[in-house]
């Protein structure tokens, strides 16, 4: 019920059971999932959604693929 979204930005879990926040935050299909905690964010980690919150990952190295067009050039000179 909790992936039954078309948006993905955050999510977290509550829980006493270690084990069970863990399997449960793998199978939630959100940007950034926390545990028995909620909008903590590091600047050393990735920020962005998954699904229709938002493109990219900002704060992170994966934000240059946002800018970058990779290109191929090849000559036989």
């Amino acid at each position: 019920m909790a992936n039954d979204s078309e948006y993905g930005l955050a999510s977290s879990v509550w829980t006493q059971d270690v084990g069970k926040a863990l399997t449960v935050a793998s199978r939630l299909q959100y940007g950034c999932t926390w545990i028995n905690t909620h909008f903590m964010l590091v600047s050393e980690m990735p920020h962005g959604g998954l699904k229709r919150s938002g493109y990219g990952k900002d704060l992170s190295a994966y934000a240059l693929e946002d800018y970058s067009a990779v290109r191929h050039v090849m000559a036989k000179l």
